[in-house]
């Protein structure tokens, strides 16, 4: 399993990748696990867009101002202590991981979306 880690903006039938904060697709899933169980927000696609795909989340419209929304509520650097040792990652590498999905979810507006893809 390679996990690379995939963040793309979706808007006017455009895919514009971004960055992944240098972060492996493990950090990613500890996040995509955070934000299922503690905000009641499923993210995840049902199934991978191609067979490479790992693990994949689209976030648009509500889905994605309710996650920017909880993510500005939280302290990062805290939230990422907590998150780290239930996966076994480095806190610096789940906060590094939270700051960019925060950054990218401050692009989507409109009919944006933010698509992530673990290959």
């Amino acid at each position: 399993m390679s996990q690379i880690a995939s963040f793309y903006l979706l808007k006017d039938g455009r895919r514009q990748e971004l960055s992944n904060g240098d972060c492996s697709g493990a950090v990613y899933m500890a996040i995509w696990d955070w934000c299922e169980s503690e905000l009641d927000l499923d993210v995840r696609f049902p199934a991978p867009q191609t067979e490479d795909t790992l693990d994949c989340a689209l976030l648009e419209g509500e889905l994605a101002s309710n996650a920017l929304a909880a993510l500005r509520e939280q302290d990062l650097p805290k939230l990422a202590a907590e998150i780290a040792p239930d996966w076994d990652l480095p806190a610096e590498a789940v906060q590094s991981g939270l700051e960019t999905l925060h950054s990218h979810l401050e692009l989507v507006q409109g009919d944006a979306a933010l698509l992530y893809e673990m290959l």
